[in-house]
Formats: C-alpha cells, sequence, structure tokens
C-alpha cells in the first residue's frame, strides 16, 4: 500500500478538524496529505470547470492576489483588540479558480495568535488550534490536516485569527494550492 493510500483525504465538518504538528508525522505522510488534497480539489475543478485534469494547473496560493490579503507576502501586524477573532482575509473567491488548504505555517517570533477559524459559504469549516505547534520548539511550527478545506469558485470566504497580542507581527502561512485552467496566470 502506498502512503497516498495510508491517508484519507475528505472535506470536512468543523467538528473533524485537527492540526496535526509536522513533528508527528512520519515520513512521508506530510507529502501524501498534500497530494491527497490536490487529488481532491483537481477532481472537484474537473467536474465543475467540466475539462480534463491535464488542462488544468496546481500552483501556490499567491495571498494578495488570490485570497485578497493585505500584502503580497504572509506577514501582517494583529489589531487593537485582544481576545476575539479579527479578519485575516476575506473575499469572494475568483472565477474558475479552486483553492485547497491543508495546513499552516506560524512563522511568527511570538505567541500572538491562539486559533484561526475558517469559513466558507455560510458555515464554519475549520477551527484549527495553533498551540500545540508551540511546543516543538526545536522545529518549525507547522501544522498539517488531513481534512482539506476547499474553497471553490465564486464563493465567500473568511479566513480569521484569534489575537492574544495586540499590534502584534504574525506570519502564518497557509499551506494550499490554487487550481484553475491554464492561461489564467501560468501558461503551458
Amino acid at each position: 500500500m502506498t502512503i497516498e493510500n495510508q491517508v484519507r483525504v475528505q472535506p470536512i465538518r468543523a467538528t473533524e478538524t485537527q492540526l496535526i504538528p509536522f513533528a508527528e508525522l512520519s515520513t512521508g505522510q506530510a507529502s501524501a496529505i498534500r497530494n491527497g488534497s490536490v487529488a481532491a480539489v483537481v477532481a472537484l475543478a474537473t467536474k465543475i470547470l467540466r475539462e480534463p485534469a491535464n488542462k488544468l494547473i496546481v500552483r501556490d496560493i499567491r495571498p494578495k492576489e488570490d485570497l485578497d490579503f493585505t500584502r503580497a507576502t504572509w506577514l501582517e501586524t494583529t489589531g487593537a483588540t485582544v481576545d476575539v477573532y479579527e479578519d485575516m482575509t476575506a473575499g469572494t473567491l475568483a472565477d474558475r479558480r479552486f483553492i485547497g488548504i491543508y495546513g499552516i505555517e506560524d512563522d511568527t517570533d511570538a505567541y500572538n495568535v491562539s486559533k484561526l477559524r475558517i469559513k466558507i459559504g455560510n458555515s464554519i469549516k475549520s477551527i484549527w488550534m495553533l498551540e500545540n505547534l508551540y511546543s516543538y520548539n526545536a522545529g518549525p511550527r507547522i501544522g498539517f490536516t488531513s481534512s482539506t478545506i476547499i474553497i471553490p469558485m465564486n464563493t465567500p470566504y473568511d479566513i480569521e485569527r484569534f489575537v492574544i497580542n495586540i499590534n502584534a507581527s504574525t506570519q502564518i502561512i497557509l499551506k494550499g494550492f490554487v487550481v484553475e485552467p491554464y492561461g489564467k496566470v501560468l501558461s503551458p
């Protein structure tokens, strides 16, 4: 049995989500989670767009262009209110574009955000607690989930962070990808 078959990736319900610290994954599991996520989003995109998979491109998320992020990088500053959710990014995904998110990397120097809440359409799809990632001080603070979050085309989304330190630097990178037809950003 291949690694890809050992990790089952499914659409999510908020009660089923969790972040698995990268340090707890065995060799190959992180790649299997990503590959399973890509397969799930490509399958959805081919069904909705009615295009074959070889006419689609899978590329990294561009924060500003794809998710209406404040900057072209993931670096931001938290707001002036503590113990509240604030928007990290919100908008409506572009036409003929799908996003899959399978984890995060927190490159912030301090512990300024304790959780992320991800809404797709009118429902909360995931609440990720970040505290368990901070116990691994010797390595990167990276977490994966085997439950892919999919943002379909033309769908509203809202990704919020729970602030515990005000006016503080934060760099929470969404580990994910964009699936779209060739030619929107990249040409064959």
